[in-house]
């Protein structure tokens, strides 16, 4: 579950408005409304989005301040998704069409198996 809070005080903090910030991740100033008010939770696409952004790392929206990943760790890999199978290694860009299709895919996933 993702802390709505958070997005809004962060921001608030950049000073910019929830279309300003729909902008800036690729969707609707509404679709931000509910993310804050805790109507709805962003896809694992948005939450990276986010997360650039904000400049904090993802799990930061989940947990707030007292977030036990690493920062490094997050910027070293910052807008990068790693494929790794066997000695093969892909890296997408973050926010290319092919990981926001897989996100989507792997939130469908999620979606199916906790609906059974």
């Amino acid at each position: 579950m993702i802390d709505g809070t958070l997005i809004k005080e962060l921001r608030k903090e950049k000073g910019l408005t929830q279309s300003d910030l729909a902008s800036l991740v690729g969707t609707e100033g509404n679709v931000i409304s509910r993310w804050e008010r805790g109507a709805s939770n962003p896809s694992h696409y948005y939450m990276i989005k986010l997360s650039e952004v904000f400049e904090k790392p993802v799990d930061y929206f989940m947990r707030g301040e007292n977030s036990e990943i690493k920062e490094r760790s997050v910027i070293e890999n910052k807008g990068v998704l790693v494929f790794e199978m066997g000695s093969q290694r892909l890296e997408v860009p973050a926010t290319s069409a092919f990981a926001q299709q897989f996100w989507e895919r792997v939130d469908r996933m999620i979606d199916n198996s906790t609906a059974k």
